[in-house]
């Protein structure tokens, strides 16, 4: 295998990483980038490469964009459970005596 295309395929599957990111599913994400690591680990830096990589780190930016809305979501929808849990109780509580 060629360090072209290894290289060309490591951008082909940062592509899919952030495909699976937008669609939140980060089990695929962990994986595809597990597969890219391969790949890369055995990549020939090359003067032409620049822009190949330059194009991962920008989809590598957008994959962290992703991560933070997720992470925001998954934070906010954990603090309406956490209050709507705490109501409960203390209705609850009240209704006890």
């Amino acid at each position: 295998m060629s360090a072209g295309a290894t290289l060309a395929e490591a951008l082909a599957l940062t592509r899919a990483m952030l495909a699976a990111a937008r669609e939140g599913s980060w089990q695929e994400v962990a994986r595809l980038d597990g597969e890219r690591a391969r790949r890369l680990g055995a990549v020939e830096r090359a003067p032409d490469d620049t822009a190949v990589l330059q194009d991962m780190l920008a989809l590598n930016e957008e994959i962290t964009r992703c991560a933070l809305v997720s992470r925001d979501a998954a934070a906010d929808a954990w603090t309406r459970r956490l209050r709507a849990l705490r109501g409960a109780n203390a209705y609850l509580d009240i209704a006890r005596g």
